[in-house]
């Protein structure tokens, strides 16, 4: 309802009001003999009276409205800018308060079951929005079996111990170890429940409110693959720089024992229990082990780079550069990070 129209029905209804109360001293008939309007200024009320029942069915139809907008104002707010379920909320609003502003259009008689109609069928396509995303977002319940599983896996429980040997890139391991925690889990969610409220009761999953990504299932299912390219390359890491010559002088050095499982190591080319082809499988690995690693490579320095570190560096500033100057600044870093230290010696983590 425009302002102009709303301020006129205000300062009729404030007349028409002034006009009932003046009539409340006529209680008698006696009374009534002094009545001092006449016919035509009685009836030049009854606009007021008319609109006062207009107001009245306003009241009502905001009544019978309210529950079903106060969803859709909510459920617009849960879901992305961008959906299109958003647009259609705004075209479908913007028409309705159209017609509510046009006092022709909002007294017809069937514009009320129109509107809920509408409301109602936004509502209907809003859950089935809701729940794909939902579905996409998180694990179903098989899905939550599989990272369970996945969680006390023993290609895992063979990383986090030999992420104990200093040499290992153990923010990668850190870095999976919290996209696999950070798959969220819901299977509860009922269309029932989401009629009731438009976000989920058991995750509260608000897609406006997390970044997009792949769908759950499929992300879990590269984790998996992820994991086992892990303990191929840490495998392969640790033969390579075990091979070293570097390294060669610091097994002559060890014990027995320790030597002996380094040298099994080598030969093996696979982790205890891991077979030495085919996809990396359970693997457990003693305390003994690890430490002959450690002391085979304690010759060698890690030296840790940050993306965000080498990406400054290689920018300097953001001004077009040669492809010399570019290899003198990559130089230049590599120089800074590694100064002081021996260069054979020296083993660059990329985190």
């Amino acid at each position: 309802m425009a302002e102009e129209e709303a301020q006129k029905l205000r300062t009729r209804l404030n007349e028409t009001k002034t006009f009932l109360e003046s009539l409340q001293v006529y209680t008698s008939p006696g009374k009534l003999k002094n009545f001092r309007y006449d016919t035509q200024e009685v009836t030049a009320y009854r606009d007021g009276l008319n609109f006062l029942a207009e107001i009245e069915s306003l009241q009502e139809l905001v009544v019978d409205l309210s529950s079903t907008a106060s969803f859709l104002s909510t459920a617009e707010a849960v879901l992305p800018p961008k959906d299109d379920w958003v647009a259609k909320m705004k075209t479908v609003r913007d028409n309705v308060l159209t017609q509510l502003g046009n006092p022709d259009k909002r007294s017809a008689a069937t514009f009320r079951q129109q509107t809920q109609r509408k409301l109602n069928d936004l509502k209907k396509t809003y859950v089935q929005a809701y729940l794909s995303l939902h579905i996409k977002a998180r694990l179903g319940v098989n899905e939550d079996k599989r990272k369970t599983r996945l969680m006390a896996d023993e290609r895992l429980k063979v990383l986090q111990k030999l992420s104990t040997i200093e040499l290992m890139p153990r923010q990668h391991l850190t870095d999976f170890q919290n996209r696999l925690a950070g798959l969220k889990s819901c299977f509860a969610l009922t269309e029932q429940e989401l009629n009731a409220s438009p976000v989920c009761p058991n995750c509260s999953f608000k897609p406006g409110s997390e970044p997009p990504a792949a769908p759950a299932g499929s992300v879990l299912d590269g984790l998996d693959e992820e994991l086992d390219k892990m303990v191929k390359n840490w495998n392969q890491t640790l033969l390579t720089n075990l091979e070293d010559p570097t390294t060669k002088g610091n097994l002559n050095l060890l014990k027995s024992e320790p030597k002996k499982l380094v040298n099994g190591f080598i030969k093996k080319r696979a982790l205890p229990d891991l077979p030495a082809e085919g996809p990396a499988q359970a693997g457990k690995l003693d305390q003994n082990f690890i430490h002959a690693l450690s002391e085979a490579l304690s010759g060698l320095q890690k030296v840790p780079i940050k993306i965000a570190d080498l990406r400054a560096a290689l920018l300097s500033g953001g001004s077009p550069v040669t492809p010399a100057e570019m290899k003198q600044r990559f130089e230049d870093y590599l120089d800074q990070l590694t100064k002081g230290k021996e260069p054979g010696k020296v083993r660059i983590i990329l985190e």
